[in-house]
Order: structure tokens, then C-alpha cells, then sequence
């Protein structure tokens, strides 16, 4: 009884000492959740000289949960939806064969967390340029038996769908000089519903896929600046060289979108690097 408490105390702490941690690095590389799972970082980049990565997954739900992890492989629209494919296309190129990773199956008690190395393989025989393949973390439903089962008394017939949900990270592998570039551009304001929009094109040229996060600013007639829009972990993956952006704008009190003008920031994810900026005078 005393392990059995000291036990709980013990993972308590240690979930919540991941927790922190995920917090503390957020800003920097964030993590990723969905359902009671949560996995830090949410992307895998090999580029340079790293050919392991960690990835750390953690249940915050009360249940063991299961994770069978495969790679899925996407293709993505000018709306940022990722598509399902099943081979390599014209601009896109695979990861998947260029990478390993253990376990392939993991068993998650309640407030525990593992580790899941991903490894990098063969990488010398590959071409610049940059190949992407998703990881995919997919929780497997909890089987009842048939003698659990609870039974009407009319012996009816029902079925009950019970929705099973998956996750997927990009793991991505740079090879040789980064040519790529982005811009802004078209960018408008749209007023739809008394609720303010801001629609823009994200451009990317190059040979790699671009990545950051967008910062809308506000600044009024007399000069004053408020900051009325933020939205983190925007990509857009090759081939695809278009990304059209809507932007919901948090309209602060008592200020009116008249006169002034609206500053578009996107900055790299990782480093903050400043990638593109727009400007549109009202």
C-alpha cells in the first residue's frame, strides 16, 4: 500500500515536472497535443551534423492509453490542408526510408511519459534539398469483452462508434544550402459580420519548405501600437510555393480600424528570425 502511494506521488511529480519543462521550452520549440497526449517538439528537422532526436511523448489522461507510430505521408494545399499520398510527387520527396525510429508502439500509464528516438540512415547518398515524411502517433482502441458488454433488456441491436483519434509531426531532412525565400503579399482588410479579417498570400521560392510564426500590429493615426493577431506554426511545405492566410483580428476597445495602418510580421519558428514582413495603409 505504501510502494503503491509512493508510486502515485512519484509519477504525479515527475508528469508535472514534464509539464514544466515543456513550458519552459514552449517558445522555442513548442509541443504538440491532442486528446491526452502530448509530444515534445512537434517537428523533427536533421539538417547539419544531428542524426538522433528524441521526441518525448506523455499521458495526462487518467487511463493507459496505446500509440502505434507510423509515417503517414502528406501533401499540402494552398489552404495550409494536409492531403494523403501514397508516393513521392514532382518537388516532394520522401523521408521515410531515410529514417528509423523505436519503439514502434507505446503503452502510456497514466502520468507517464517516453522517450521515442528517431534516427537518421543513409543520408549520404541523398540529393540537396529537403524530404519530408509525417510521424503519426495513432491511439488504438480500448477492446471490451463481449461478456463486459452491457446488454438491453429488449436484446435490441445498437451500434456505438467510438472515435479514435490520431497525431502527426513532420520529420524532416535538409540536405545542402537552404535557397529558400518567402514574401507577403496581396494583403487586404476584410470586415465580414462586424468581425475583422486580415487575407494575405504566403510565397515561398526555393528548395525547402518554410516554417514560422505571423505577428499582425496595429498601429493607429496617433501612433499607438496594439498587437491584434497571433498565430504560431504556419508552413508551407514543397512543392507548393502558395499559401492563402485569413487572420481573425482581436479588435481592442474602444479603437476603430480607421486611418493607421496594419504591420504583417513572419518570423521564423525556431530562431525568430524575421522571413517576410507587409504593410497596408488604411
Amino acid at each position: 500500500m505504501v510502494k503503491q502511494v509512493y508510486d502515485s506521488f512519484f509519477n504525479s511529480i515527475f508528469l508535472k515536472y514534464i509539464l514544466l519543462l515543456f513550458f519552459l521550452v514552449a517558445t522555442a520549440r513548442p509541443i504538440l497535443a491532442q486528446g491526452d497526449l502530448l509530444i515534445y517538439p512537434k517537428r523533427v528537422i536533421f539538417g547539419g551534423s544531428n542524426n538522433i532526436e528524441k521526441l518525448t511523448l506523455a499521458n495526462t489522461g487518467k487511463d493507459t492509453a496505446i500509440y502505434n507510430i507510423s509515417f503517414i505521408e502528406y501533401k499540402m494545399n494552398q489552404k495550409g490542408e494536409l492531403k494523403i499520398i501514397s508516393a513521392a510527387e514532382e518537388g516532394l520527396q520522401l523521408a521515410s526510408s531515410n529514417i528509423r525510429f523505436f519503439p514502434r508502439k507505446v503503452t502510456l500509464p497514466p502520468n507517464e511519459s517516453q522517450i521515442v528516438k528517431v534516427q537518421l540512415r543513409k543520408s549520404q547518398d541523398l540529393l540537396d534539398g529537403e524530404y519530408r515524411s509525417h510521424l503519426y502517433f495513432r491511439a488504438e482502441e480500448k477492446r471490451v469483452p463481449l461478456g463486459m458488454m452491457n446488454k438491453k433488456k429488449d436484446s435490441s441491436f445498437s451500434v456505438k462508434l467510438k472515435p479514435v483519434f490520431g497525431i502527426s509531426i513532420p520529420c524532416i531532412i535538409r540536405k545542402g544550402v537552404n535557397t529558400t525565400t518567402v514574401s507577403i503579399s496581396d494583403l487586404q482588410l476584410v470586415k465580414e459580420n462586424d468581425k475583422y479579417n486580415v487575407l494575405f498570400n504566403l510565397n515561398r521560392n526555393g528548395n525547402m519548405s518554410a516554417y514560422g510564426d505571423f505577428t499582425v500590429n496595429y498601429v493607429s493615426s496617433n501612433n499607438t501600437n496594439y498587437e491584434v493577431a497571433i498565430l504560431k506554426g504556419v508552413g508551407v511545405y514543397t512543392p507548393g510555393n502558395l499559401r492563402k492566410m485569413k487572420l481573425k483580428l482581436n479588435k481592442p476597445e474602444n479603437v476603430t480600424f480607421d486611418g493607421g495602418l496594419f504591420n504583417v510580421v513572419f518570423t521564423e519558428n525556431e530562431s525568430k528570425k524575421v522571413l517576410a514582413t507587409a504593410s497596408l495603409s488604411l
